[in-house]
């Protein structure tokens, strides 16, 4: 998705209760591009459980640190930490990798990227637990981005992922579970509508607009 555009709440913020609530014994692990960003979603995911009782799971309090906290009665929980740093503690059976990038600058930096890219091969992946999934949310600032070379090394050939891609403007017609719209239709127009995004377009240049916006 494009910015603004409620990627992260969905997948790091509301996104850790709704598994837990599945699978109270799985561990939700999150990595940002700074710890303290991480830690800021893992004390939002927490406070998403501990004020919405119906979903009948309570936080530990001998654990309830934004950084890592464990569902009481069970094996569960979530740690957060930050892209390029260590993960330690239990393994990971929902890797959530959310904004490893932090902006253009870091995007340019053949170095970072590198150094990101090792770290996901030595570190992060090395945390999933035996049939455990990792989730991938980003804005594409980059061809060559961890996303980016994720894509190409499973075109050819490598390991598979599912490709979630909402630009800001649909290319094409596009249908989903929940939600279906036409070539040329903005995604959520009551945010942001054709004429705010056709500006947004004209101030940020071409190259912004297809990176960030159109992903």
């Amino acid at each position: 998705e494009p910015p603004r555009h409620g990627k992260s709440e969905q997948i790091s913020e509301y996104g850790p209760p709704w598994y837990l609530r599945q699978f109270p014994d799985h561990r939700v692990m999150l990595a940002s591009y700074e710890a303290t960003f991480a830690e800021s979603w893992g004390r939002k995911a927490r406070d998403v459980i501990e004020q919405n009782p119906w979903i009948g799971l309570r936080v530990r309090e001998d654990s309830g640190a934004a950084s890592r906290w464990d569902v009481l009665g069970h094996r569960g929980g979530m740690s957060t930490a930050g892209v390029g740093g260590p993960m330690t503690g239990k393994g990971a059976d929902w890797l959530i990798i959310d904004d490893p990038v932090k902006n253009a600058e870091d995007a340019q930096s053949a170095r970072i990227r590198e150094r990101q890219w090792e770290w996901f091969h030595s570190t992060a992946m090395s945390r999933l637990e035996p049939g455990g999934v990792v989730a991938l949310v980003m804005t594409r600032w980059h061809e060559d981005d961890l996303a980016g070379r994720l894509i190409k090394r499973m075109r050819e050939g490598g390991e598979h992922w599912s490709v979630v891609r909402l630009p800001a403007i649909a290319e094409e017609d596009e249908s989903y579970p929940f939600f279906s719209r036409k070539a040329g239709d903005p995604l959520w127009p009551q945010r942001y509508d054709l004429d705010t995004l056709k500006g947004i377009e004209r101030d940020r240049g071409p190259y912004w607009w297809a990176a960030l916006y159109q992903q």
